[in-house]
């Protein structure tokens, strides 16, 4: 289509040129037969009306021929090999999946390309085995912990991912997540099989600070945090705790709730 418009415009173009260069060719011929008024030059006179009278003719020709009356008309011929090959379609295709993306979080279907990796010895003097990352979390202020299942280990690492502050759990960390821009939760099971924690760790001013212990009665691995809702795995489960406290009842007499009167 938009080939046929530029095609249409560059006719229409060169029609109003050649009308521009008749106009002018016709208005010199009649300069130079009111120039010739002497008798004397009647020879020159004839040549000049002959010229005139066949470029008007000329004119009137083109004018006939790209009258302004005249209209294009644009028709499409649709390809009818096409139309009886979808009409034997019974749909023209299936969503097999479908993400939804909130505003503020990136595609989940998006692909990462590694642009560069480095390698960084995490080791501390105290470790007795070779580090072993199991989960890290990084925080929106660039902190980086990692656990380290193999020693029992949370570690801080620094902006040089230097390890300036650890936290030795009493078990095996398993799982970590983000809870506030500064709190992250950690999955403990101890080494006596009836002991499973998650444990809430704060960052301030580079050290790791204990905060609350929830004590679980099943297998802690994996854990994530959503809306207020802490997603804990087992081997075989995948449970669910909510973390927020609402008010249920305020009593504004002044009395104590609990107390009789």
């Amino acid at each position: 289509m938009k080939d046929t418009l530029t095609n249409r415009q560059a006719s229409s173009k060169s029609d109003v040129d050649k009308c521009i260069r008749l106009r002018d060719e016709l208005k010199q011929l009649r300069d130079a037969i009111q120039d010739i008024s002497d008798k004397s030059k009647l020879e020159l006179s004839f040549i000049a009306t002959r010229k005139c009278k066949d470029k008007i003719q000329h004119c009137e020709t083109f004018l006939k021929k790209n009258s302004l009356g005249n209209k294009v008309s644009i028709t499409f011929k649709p390809n009818h090999e096409i139309i009886q090959y979808l009409s034997k379609l019974s749909c023209l295709g299936q969503i097999e999946h479908s993400t939804q993306t909130l505003m503020g979080q990136d595609n989940p279907n998006k692909v990462f390309i590694v642009q560069g990796k480095s390698e960084h010895n995490l080791g501390m003097s105290s470790d007795s085995e070779v580090c072993n990352i199991c989960a890290i979390c990084v925080l929106p202020q660039g902190q980086v912990l990692v656990a380290d299942d193999n020693n029992n280990t949370i570690k801080l690492l620094d902006q040089q991912y230097q390890v300036v502050s650890h936290w030795s759990a009493t078990g095996t960390a398993a799982g970590m997540c983000e809870i506030t821009p500064i709190e992250v939760a950690v999955t403990v099971n101890g080494p006596d099989t009836n002991i499973h924690e998650v444990q809430f760790i704060t960052v301030n001013n580079r050290q790791l600070v204990m905060g609350k212990k929830l004590q679980l009665q099943h297998l802690c691995r994996s854990i994530a945090f959503h809306q207020d809702d802490l997603y804990i795995t087992s081997w075989t489960a995948l449970y669910k705790y909510t973390l927020s406290v609402s008010k249920m009842y305020d009593d504004t007499s002044g009395y104590e709730t609990g107390n009789s009167s």
